[in-house]
């Protein structure tokens, strides 16, 4: 799978009502800006080269209460550059706690990657998977978190989110290629059985009536072409429709997918229906040939 780095969403919004922890997790997240010239300088007076990987970019927002957090993640959203991820205070007086935060946010983006700053006396664990069910959205950072933990999880949430994303574009395509792949099937089938029907009319203009045997013969060779090339884009059109089902699929999506099979079935029925057509015909054309 493709995968544009340059591209990846990696903003963040940090919500506590703490400004010393908005702190914290700027100097955590964010490359010291001089860390370059740093590095330079090392390695000129030591001949050292910099063995660390250049730090990962986030782009931080910060709120100081849930009601704050869950406006600037609904604009963020409406202007088409959603966060990716949020850290979340449970405990933010007066206004909302981390589990009614979590619940708006992601009324206003379900996608949103969440972890939840914790201790152990805020919250049992059983109240929290109660509120918000079992998500895979939804991570739980004990306090007190070190550094590591939470760049582990800025870089794992993010990477996440754009997979997702990645992966949700792929699967629109599919279904947009697969609903006009079906539409042009249609129009030919359409087209095919009016071939089918005029064919089968001009055969038996040109051969002699006494000559049904060999006139049918022709239909059926006409038949058995013509019902391959049906065949063919029927079978990909089932084997696509079976990728769109093992994939990650919401609800209107899968509305589409289970159309698009709806389809795939009434065009196999159309062509059993052309064999049973034919059948009846060959049945008397052998009885009279043993009369």
């Amino acid at each position: 799978m493709r995968n544009d780095k340059s591209t990846d969403n990696r903003r963040i919004l940090v919500i506590d009502d703490n400004e010393s922890i908005h702190e914290d997790f700027r100097k955590i997240l964010e490359a010291p800006k001089d860390s370059g010239s740093l590095d330079q300088a090392r390695a000129a007076l030591f001949g050292e080269t910099p063995s660390l990987p250049s730090r990962v970019h986030y782009e931080l927002a910060f709120a100081s209460q849930g009601r704050e957090g869950c406006g600037m993640v609904h604009s963020a959203y409406g202007e088409g550059r959603p966060y990716a991820m949020a850290f979340v205070d449970m405990r933010m007086p007066p206004g909302w706690d981390g589990l009614e935060t979590i619940e708006n946010l992601w009324y206003v983006d379900p996608g949103l990657e969440i972890v939840i700053c914790t201790a152990y006396s805020d919250h049992p664990w059983e109240d929290v998977s109660r509120r918000v069910w079992d998500t895979d959205k939804l991570l739980i950072l004990m306090k007190p978190f070190n550094s590591i933990e939470v760049v582990q999880l800025a870089h794992s949430l993010t990477k996440k989110w754009n997979l997702a994303c990645s992966v949700k574009r792929q699967i629109e395509s599919l279904e947009s290629s697969v609903r006009q792949r079906t539409a042009e099937w249609r129009e030919a089938n359409d087209r095919l059985q009016e071939r089918i029907v005029n064919r089968m009319t001009e055969t038996e203009k040109e051969l002699p009536q006494d000559n049904a045997a060999a006139a049918f013969r022709q239909k059926e060779e006409f038949l058995a072409i013509m019902s391959y090339e049906i065949l063919t884009p029927m079978n990909e059109l089932v084997s696509t429709v079976s990728l769109l089902f093992d994939g990650l699929l919401d609800p209107v999506q899968r509305a589409h997918a289970t159309t698009i099979q709806r389809c795939a079935q009434d065009l196999l029925a159309l062509h059993n229906d052309l064999h049973e057509f034919m059948a009846g015909p060959r049945q008397e054309i052998r009885a009279g040939g043993r009369q």
